[in-house]
């Protein structure tokens, strides 16, 4: 009996040991894993949220520096609340896989996120959007090849223990191509039936009464379907005659709310636009404009006038020159020839372009700060690039945005619809993906805790989900990485790929919201970040074929294409030399 007692005390003792020997030789892992982890989010939110406002800066809705204000408000306390926070199928199956040990599957997860890390900060550096979902992804089947060899990938010769299956190789083909298909196709239909029976019509300003109490009462449906799904989708279990009935009642509220009070201001707001005549409100602007210190909206106004006018006239003299024969160009070239103004006007106007939002890229003017009379204004301008930053454009761009169709009549009365669409697209975006952003440190968190769960002889790992105290350092690390450096990829979608307006905003994120809640419901693989390039593309082609940047969409497919390779070999290597290194066993 004694023998017995004796024996159970050493073996707790040596228990005790080994857990102490765990904790102590891999501690270090969660707390380096929790810094790259913190740093993917920086770089996540860089790359990603930029597709949820850009829209609003690229129609000139709103600043940057208030749109990452918005980014704040919204991303933290959806990502904080949203109790549907379970991790990537891939991630749960890749962590029931035979490891050597429970070391290695923290240090895979560490190598997940420094793989995600770097191919979020580079694609920002070249302004590719692309899935930070689909990087994790893709460094996590680097990291499963590293273990399992090549044959792990074939769909035959697979074993009863092999949870991996053919269609997790499928869901990176289906992400690309299913959800941003269907918003093409939904943004295409939706702004030409919009522009046909509303933007372009007689009575157009009669109808968009009409349109905006459907609208409102749209956008509560979906954002009540979202809500149930997302948000809430453990109450609502069982219940879906309680879902139908909660999103048409939401539906008709908006729909009743709108017309009580948002339709009739919306008509005081035109009604006082259009009391004063067109005559005195165009000798005003010419008067403001030849004034020495006119007002700094009005002269951007003008120079965006100037500029949209001066390239129309580009277009029309390059036609009509390679039309006519050699002799008439000559003459029309002689003719249309401006006189080269003085130095004091170019100088003046060039003071000018500098407070135009939309306008030639040039070479900037490198001046030392030595150079500068006042520190002070180099501070500020420093500042004032970062948060009030310029849009810039090329001349193509600038042919494509003045050859659009533009409905100015209009675009008012729909910023406000369209700050809507945007701030309900970043809170879905926000709750779907700041979750599966933050698993691989769950995981990580997980296993250093609870390692004998995680052991090689355990038949069954249930499902992970992410603390709600990391989903809000990922949204806020997110939402920061998007102050400081979104504005490359925000300018990239703000106007480079296609001309935006704020009907041409709702029209394309309304859709990518409901192309993006349905396909989910549907199970279907979805990404925030394809869907809106899809939308994007539906809507340029809704104006013209010609108003769609198609080579920096080849960019944008290059991109997503490179995030599977890049991120599966570089995941692949690192991973590789780890299990292959020398080393020592710890008990």
């Amino acid at each position: 009996m004694a023998s017995t007692n004796g024996s159970n005390t050493t073996s707790l003792e040596l228990a005790i040991g080994i857990v102490g020997k765990w904790k102590h030789t891999y501690q270090w892992i969660p707390i380096f894993g929790g810094g790259v982890a913190v740093a993917m989010a920086f770089s996540a939110g860089a790359n990603n949220i930029p597709i949820s406002f850009s829209s609003l800066i690229g129609s000139e809705a709103l600043a940057f520096f208030k749109v990452a204000i918005m980014a704040f408000v919204i991303y933290i306390p959806g990502a904080t609340f949203a109790c549907n926070s379970a991790v990537t199928p891939l991630l749960s199956k890749f962590v029931r896989e035979n490891q050597p040990s429970e070391g290695f599957i923290m240090w895979s997860m560490v190598v997940v996120l420094i793989t995600a890390t770097i191919w979020l900060a580079v694609a920002t550096y070249f302004a590719l959007p692309v899935s930070s979902q689909q990087s994790t992804r893709a460094a996590l089947l680097g990291t499963m090849l590293a273990t399992k060899g090549c044959k792990f990938l074939t769909l035959w010769e697979k074993s009863a223990n092999d949870n991996f299956d053919g269609f997790d190789l499928l869901r990176f083909f289906l992400e690309w191509t299913v959800a941003p298909l269907i918003s093409c196709a939904c943004t295409f239909c939706f702004f030409k039936a919009f522009r046909n029976f509303i933007l372009r019509h007689e009575n157009g300003e009669k109808r968009i009464f009409i349109f905006l109490p459907v609208y409102y009462g749209i956008s509560a449906g979906l954002l009540c379907l979202f809500i149930m799904d997302e948000v809430i989708p453990y109450y609502m279990r069982g219940f879906r005659r309680t879902i139908i009935v909660a999103v048409a009642m939401a539906t008709l509220l908006g729909a009743l709310l709108s017309l009580l009070l948002i339709v009739p201001l919306a008509k005081m707001r035109m009604d006082s636009t259009l009391a004063s005549p067109p005559q005195q409100r165009t000798e005003g602007q010419d008067q403001a404009i030849d004034a020495k210190e006119g007002s700094k909206d009005n002269s951007e106004d003008a120079v965006r006038d100037f500029i949209q006018m001066r390239v129309l006239n580009t277009v029309y003299e390059e036609d009509e020159q390679s039309l006519a024969s050699p002799q008439i160009s000559q003459e029309i070239e002689h003719i249309l020839s401006p006189p080269q103004p003085s130095r004091a006007q170019s100088a003046a106007f060039k003071q000018l372009l500098e407070s135009t939002p939309n306008m030639l890229i040039r070479e900037r003017n490198s001046q030392t700060i030595e150079k500068r009379e006042n520190v002070s204004i180099f501070i500020r301008d420093f500042i004032k690039s970062i948060f009030y930053p310029v849009i810039a454009c090329d001349r193509k761009t600038l042919i494509r945005h003045a050859l659009a169709e533009k409905f100015d009549e209009m675009e008012d009365l729909l910023r406000f619809p369209h700050i809507l669409t945007s701030s309900i697209f970043a809170l879905v975006q926000g709750v779907r993906e700041t979750a599966a952003l933050m698993s691989p440190f769950q995981a990580i968190l997980e296993i250093f805790n609870f390692r004998s769960e995680f052991s090689r002889n355990d038949k069954y790992v249930g499902s992970l989900s992410v603390d709600w105290w990391f989903r809000t350092a990922g949204a806020l690390g997110a939402s920061l990485g998007f102050l400081l450096c979104g504005w490359r990829l925000t300018q990239c979608l703000a106007n480079r790929l296609s001309y935006i307006s704020n009907s041409r905003g709702v029209a394309f994120q309304l859709s990518a919201v409901a192309t993006i809640i349905l396909v989910n419901k549907a199970n279907f693989p979805v990404s925030s970040v394809h869907t809106s390039i899809g939308a994007l593309i539906g809507l340029g082609i809704a104006d013209s074929p010609r108003n769609v940047n198609w080579k920096l969409l080849l960019k944008f497919v290059f991109g997503w294409v490179m995030t599977v390779i890049f991120c599966c070999l570089v995941a692949y290597g690192i991973f590789f030399s780890s299990i292959h290194s020398p080393s020592y066993v710890v008990p």
